[in-house]
């Protein structure tokens, strides 16, 4: 049987970037142009964004991105804005591994919590959440401006 290897990673070039695009398309369907997914992760990193890359067995198979915050409402924190596994490497606890690396990320950067914010239909992910301990501390409320 094959050893399967897990290795994560943050996104250091366009290379790095581009592989990520078929998994981060999974929870980003809107991204349907590779570029334009490149160059806005470019501008997104600019401004503290980070692109953690799960790889099992040399493939990414799980994207994590995220940025550290600090305000006087819940002092340092670690903010994920994307968390996905492909569906192809999914049961293999991809998951749980990406979602603990970046939890161990946000204790070294010296924050005091780490939040996800999810979509109301995102059953599954919801489920996945409060497994991992996650609770519901406030609603988003949002108000479109365009």
């Amino acid at each position: 049987m094959e050893q399967q290897t897990v290795d994560i990673t943050l996104a250091k070039d366009d290379a790095d970037i581009a592989e990520s695009y078929f998994v981060m398309k999974e929870l980003r369907t809107h991204m349907t142009d590779a570029d334009a997914y490149r160059a806005q992760i470019r501008r997104q990193m600019e401004d503290g964004y980070n692109l953690a890359l799960l790889r099992f067995n040399g493939e990414v198979a799980g994207c994590g991105g995220f940025r550290v915050h600090e305000t006087l409402s819940r002092g340092r924190y670690m903010y994920v804005e994307d968390l996905v596994t492909s569906p192809k490497h999914r049961s293999y606890g991809l998951g749980d591994q990406l979602f603990d690396w970046l939890a161990a990320q946000a204790r070294e950067r010296g924050c005091a919590q780490m939040e996800i914010i999810s979509g109301v239909h995102r059953g599954d992910a919801h489920r996945f959440y409060h497994r991992k301990r996650m609770t519901i501390k406030s609603f988003q409320l949002v108000l479109p401006l365009t």
